[in-house]
């Protein structure tokens, strides 16, 4: 199964299904998949090695195709559905258009057009939804569900968290307490969110935050950058920077709560590397990776680091349906405090108009001229 989209039509799919399956989902066998297929993804980049390698999994296998996108002219998406398509066709014939269903505008858009000439199966982008709100129609059920995840818990996850954040009680509602810390932040100063969790399986689900907030809020110069991190691994890397940096920092924790395994640390006669005291203590692999929340939040705070821990308590389409929808009415009430409209992203269109401009797209021509002649003005320093 190959999922093409991007943005808002990818991060949360591959963000819940990485959450809640195995770690290397796709080297299990069908059976270990509890009959789910091998989920790749493409769509989300222009990298031709990626979209090779990818398709270098796919070699002698049968493939289904879920292309979304609500315009169908999404340059990237587009792009991969063309080739995806082609070799379908070359290896089915008609046959391909019951291998490929499209999740689009449910009248109108090119992707429609297109599928309606096919007579492809289809699912519908909302009108009333940005794609990065998605998650929990159309354009992210239906590949959750062919990964073989509970999406009635999904959405029962998604539905309490509505009622419990429906209240005014700033105290009893954690949509109101993550966006108020977060203003409150940013009122003083803060301009850079680090995003860290100590669950591998949430990364991806920091990663969703990512293009959630700061899609939200980047307007008018205003807005709290986010950075998604792995503890332990990266505070190898940047922690240096966020204990000792530039205090123009708040971080979050994505915490999970309960684990699927438990893995023992085993005791060593010769305790070389000085850590038998862990098993002497009962103590596991688990307990350690929580003290990777705890010490950072500790040790960073007393740096001058604010912080916050979001706990996840278990690994399931509840939980992160709950998650899911904190984190949405959060990013509306921040980007209202703001002061714009959160459910908008105007800015995101002026890349798109610069590559059609670069790529020689028909009407681009004028801004094409301009953008070469003002390039051109630029001193440059070329290494080679």
């Amino acid at each position: 199964y190959v999922s093409l989209g991007i943005g808002g039509s990818y991060l949360g799919i591959e963000a819940t299904i990485k959450a809640l399956t195995h770690t290397h989902f796709n080297a299990l066998s069908r059976e270990e998949r509890g009959g789910a297929p091998e989920i790749y993804f493409l769509g989300q980049n222009m990298d031709p090695d990626f979209f090779r390698d990818t398709l270098d999994c796919l070699r002698g296998k049968r493939v289904g195709v879920n292309v979304i996108s609500k315009s169908g002219t999404t340059t990237e998406t587009a792009i991969a559905f063309r080739i995806l398509r082609r070799l379908l066709e070359q290896s089915h014939g008609e046959a391909a258009r019951e291998l490929i269903f499209a999740t689009t505008d449910e009248r109108k858009g090119a992707l429609r057009t297109l599928a309606d000439q096919m007579g492809l199966q289809t699912f519908v982008v909302p009108d009333n939804i940005g794609g990065r709100f998605s998650v929990l129609s159309d354009v992210g059920l239906v590949g959750i569900a062919v990964a073989g995840i509970d999406i009635k818990e999904f959405v029962a996850g998604f539905a309490a968290m509505k009622r419990r954040t429906d209240g005014d009680d700033l105290w009893d509602n954690p949509a109101m307490l993550h966006a108020a810390a977060r203003t409150l932040a940013y009122r003083r100063g803060k301009k850079v969110e680090v995003v860290a969790t100590n669950s591998v399986a949430l990364s991806n689900v920091a990663r969703y935050m990512e293009q959630l907030f700061p899609e939200s809020e980047g307007h008018g110069g205003k807005g709290l950058w986010v950075s998604p991190s792995v503890y332990s691994e990266k505070l190898h890397a940047n922690g240096q920077m966020v204990q000792q940096g530039e205090r123009n920092i708040l971080e979050t924790f994505l915490s999970l709560g309960a684990y699927d395994s438990a893995v023992e640390i085993p005791a060593d006669p010769k305790d070389l590397d000085g850590l038998n005291y862990l098993p002497e203590a009962d103590r596991d692999m688990a307990f350690i990776n929580g003290l990777v929340v705890d010490g950072p939040a500790y040790a960073h705070f007393q740096g001058g680091v604010p912080n916050m821990t979001v706990t996840v308590p278990a690994r399931n389409a509840y939980c992160l349906g709950q998650l899911y929808y904190m984190m949405e009415r959060s990013v509306a009430i921040s980007g209202t405090l703001l002061g714009h409209n959160p459910f908008i992203q105007p800015g995101a269109v002026a890349y798109k108009k610069a590559i059609f401009a670069l790529a020689g797209k028909p009407g681009h021509e004028a801004s094409a001229a301009e953008m070469k002649t003002e390039m051109a003005s630029r001193g440059q320093v070329v290494v080679e």
